[in-house]
């Protein structure tokens, strides 16, 4: 198993060495993700600096690269971590907005997450100024969120922070654990709906080409069918460019601009996070899907009531003598003429005017065929 922890970092060079304890066990550090790492045994270390550290260490920023370089390099012998991501935040003459440090601490964590195949995170706010803590740990969520559904793990995520520290520090620092959650596939994809669906849907708008199709904005319809299980409409449809188009821009670094009194940082939107967890998770449903296959999705991604509905479709659907494609409702004998989005979802997302079925290889496989677009305007 691998175990990361991520550390909020607001001053590398401000912390006097005390000694931390955990669980009884003692170790000495200027910083108490030193500790942590060392009296958890967690295998790996990241640090999440700040742009504005590039201040204390007198960095030249002409641009991110040359800002990051210097940041980096000088840090290294403040805290002796090798990684280290060095986000957009404000403080002092550094300007810019707080939720692109929420997305760039997203998206890079979940990029480190899949790097490592990571299976226990633990988040460190010790240290983290202003709002660094709050959003980080929001970030690492979503991020720890999207990966465990994406990848169909469980991951433990663990929140600590210290006691105060003054400047006379008298005795042991205890660290503690104040939070501790088990994110599934389930929880996780459900995070992830839940930061979309309860927002208001023009929150997305002006991502990427695409997104609006005329005055329906595409992410919140897409958030709901996952979050009602309507797994062949994902499979079936191709938004990979979407999930392209925003890793691109992700990328990106952020941009400095420098004046004579301060240095603006701009990077994306939280919108952009938002939208890439949702798209990142969604990739994991593509291709033809058979009996077995919806099965599985449903165990995996389906809240109780919408797995016993999609199984006991998919049981009903086993019964039947399937070979040449057609609609359900020809293979049941039913007399349903025609649906809408109370019978696309009472079935689990198999209407059965909606539906097509058909053997190949062996296997029964589903799809909605010409009826797809029909399908979207019920979601």
């Amino acid at each position: 198993m691998t175990s990361i922890i991520f550390s909020t970092i607001g001053n590398p060079k401000g912390y006097q060495e005390v000694t931390y304890e955990v669980n009884g066990k003692e170790f000495k550090s200027n910083v108490s993700v030193l500790a942590l790492k060392e009296l958890l045994n967690i295998d790996k270390a990241v640090v999440i600096l700040g742009i504005s550290v590039a201040d204390i260490y007198k960095c030249k920023c002409v641009d991110y690269s040359s800002c990051k370089d210097c940041i980096i390099q000088n840090s290294k012998n403040s805290l002796k971590i090798s990684e280290n991501l060095v986000a957009p935040n404000i403080y002092q003459n550094f300007k810019g907005k707080p939720d692109h440090y929420f997305t760039f601490v997203y998206y890079h964590s979940l990029k480190i997450l899949e790097r490592e195949g990571v299976n226990e995170v633990f988040i460190d706010t010790t240290h983290g100024i202003n709002y660094m803590g709050v959003l980080a740990k929001e970030a690492i969520q979503l991020a720890v969120s999207a990966y465990a559904a994406k990848n169909e793990k469980e991951v433990k995520v663990n929140l600590y922070n210290s006691d105060p520290v003054g400047s006379n520090v008298i005795g042991n620092v205890k660290l503690h654990e104040i939070e501790s959650i088990k994110i599934s596939p389930l929880s996780g994809m459900k995070y992830v709906t839940s930061q979309i669906v309860n927002r208001d849907q023009n929150f997305f708008s002006k991502i990427c080409k695409g997104l609006t199709r005329g005055s329906t904005i595409v992410i919140p319809r897409l958030a709901r069918a996952l979050d009602n299980g309507l797994f062949i409409y994902l499979a079936e449809r191709d938004f990979s460019s979407y999930l392209k188009c925003l890793e691109e821009e992700l990328n990106k670094d952020p941009s400095i601009s420098p004046s004579d009194n301060e240095i603006n940082v701009l990077y994306k939107d939280m919108k952009y996070a938002l939208a890439h967890s949702l798209f990142y998770v969604i990739s994991r449903f593509s291709g033809k899907v058979d009996l077995d296959t919806l099965r599985h999705y449903a165990e995996t991604y389906a809240d109780e009531v919408t797995k016993v509905i999609i199984e006991n479709e998919v049981d009903r659907i086993e019964k039947l003598n399937v070979e040449e494609k057609k609609l359900l409702r020809d293979y049941s004998g039913g007399e349903q003429k025609d649906f809408d989005k109370r019978i696309l979802y009472a079935h689990g997302g198999l209407p059965y005017a909606g539906t097509y079925v058909y053997k190949e290889n062996g296997k029964v496989y589903l799809t909605y065929g010409d009826k797809i677009d029909k399908i979207e305007k019920q979601i």
